[in-house]
């Protein structure tokens, strides 16, 4: 008798372990710091440019892990009708299953003048410390008060999150703070796999489908409707996405990366 009812709760156990482990080891693989994945930007024919995602560093403060990541964003000089130089830079911690922002920095260079914006996320006193300055002078310093028990992401730090959220097939209203103002995006996930290839790939990839609308306006005017192709495997690289901007449909596209042994996973019948 005794046995029988020690037998019955070890399979449970064993279980939540198991699903413990799984859920540590995807996170080490999809965070790994040094991963850099440089994408192209598409409009239609026309290439504007690139996009660069740099998981520089983490630390560890108890069960809390904090990451930093940076993203730089640049046009073409050949391109025409529009300049683009800007530099995203997040802190991001990850506790309790959650990735959020405590810093975040923008960085605007134009041909005459840089601006920079900064947000620190002050969630035991819920406010946000938000400043803008142009060519060193300030023109905007505020203390912005957030809802109590909401963790925001920011610009960069929430593309990092819904790469960890694919392990989960829910449905996703994430709170973004942006440009000195709260915002959101949703998604969900289709995990049935699908492929996708790649102009500098011999085969076709593996991957998953992941579809949502920004509320608010990001880099190359990105707002709306948005869809994301991830790899089917354990590290989940975005591989392509497509989205709605003020030019109209714009691609994102994987065309270099560095993370340690890992390559795009072929699809397999």
């Amino acid at each position: 008798m005794i046995f029988s009812i020690l037998r019955k709760s070890f399979i449970p156990a064993v279980l939540i372990l198991c699903i413990i482990a799984v859920e540590a080891f995807s996170q080490d693989k999809v965070f790994e710091v040094g991963e850099e994945l440089k994408y192209e930007i598409s409009y239609g024919f026309i290439k504007l440019g690139y996009m660069n995602f740099i998981l520089t560093s983490l630390r560890k403060e108890g069960k809390k892990i904090f990451y930093n990541a940076r993203l730089e964003v640049k046009t073409y000089p050949e391109v025409p009708f529009i300049t683009v130089n800007d530099i995203f830079e997040t802190e991001m911690e990850f506790s309790e299953d959650e990735l959020f922002s405590k810093k975040f920095y923008e960085t605007n260079f134009r041909s005459k003048s840089i601006t920079r914006q900064d947000c620190r996320f002050n969630y035991k006193k819920n406010m946000i410390k938000y400043s803008k300055e142009t060519d060193g002078e300030v023109e905007t310093e505020d203390e912005i008060p957030m809802k109590e028990n909401i963790k925001y992401r920011d610009e960069l730090s929430w593309q990092y999150e819904y790469r960890i959220n694919s392990f989960s097939n829910k449905n996703y209203n994430i709170p973004v703070f942006t440009g000195s103002e709260e915002s959101s995006v949703r998604y969900s996930y289709n995990v049935n796999k699908t492929v996708v290839k790649l102009e500098n790939t011999s085969y076709e990839i593996a991957v998953i489908k992941m579809e949502g609308i920004s509320d608010f306006s990001g880099v190359f005017g990105f707002k709306g409707e948005f869809l994301v192709l991830i790899s089917d495997d354990d590290y989940r690289v975005p591989i392509k996405a497509y989205f709605n901007s003020s030019l109209g449909n714009v691609v994102l596209e994987l065309i270099s990366y560095k993370k340690g042994k890992w390559s795009p996973p072929p699809f397999l019948n």
